[in-house]
């Protein structure tokens, strides 16, 4: 929260200033060259490790790449970066622990509901919850198999990120 907090305060500042527009930012991925995007992947995968909002690097790849490649960049990158924290948390967390189930009695059913039906609550829930790092590293510590969590995400993820890159050019001009 602390980082989010700085970040936020950084933009409102540097935009307030007139150093942020969003003609530096162009002049600035321009300067880049074929490295901007790639740098824009780090940067999603960077900032779900740490709980920044994934919505936000979506429309960000609508506005600086354009609608086609910054459609490919948001799906691509969020789908990485939301499988890279979940391989992580699954390769730290200790085998000799039973899987984490939630206490609640709705998301306790809903866990429940992974063995029998993976794919379709990995789905629901990363169509309501998105880019949601609680979520993903929540699924690391289930018992659901790497595969079925990347394909439900993947799947999920597509008409998420298209609404969006069709929203954000909408509301940019």
């Amino acid at each position: 929260a602390i980082v989010i907090a700085i970040l936020v305060a950084g933009m409102i500042y540097m935009t307030a200033t007139g150093a942020l527009t969003a003609r530096t930012v162009k002049a600035w991925l321009d300067s880049l060259g074929p490295w901007a995007p790639i740098l824009f992947v780090a940067a999603f995968i960077a900032g779900s490790m740490v709980g920044l909002p994934g919505m936000a690097f979506v429309v960000g790849a609508r506005l600086a790449f354009g609608p086609w490649l910054g459609f490919a960049l948001a799906y691509g990158a969020g789908v990485v970066a939301i499988l890279v924290p979940f391989v992580g948390a699954r390769a730290l967390r200790r085998a000799d622990l039973p899987p984490w189930r939630p206490s609640g009695p709705r998301l306790g059913r809903l866990f429940a509901q992974l063995e029998a039906h993976p794919l379709a609550v990995v789905i629901g829930l990363r169509l309501i919850l998105w880019f949601n790092s609680a979520l993903t590293y929540a699924l690391a510590l289930s018992p659901i198999r790497t595969r079925d969590y990347a394909l439900g995400c993947a799947l999920a993820l597509l008409p998420v990120v298209a609404i969006a890159t069709l929203v954000s050019g909408w509301i940019s001009g």
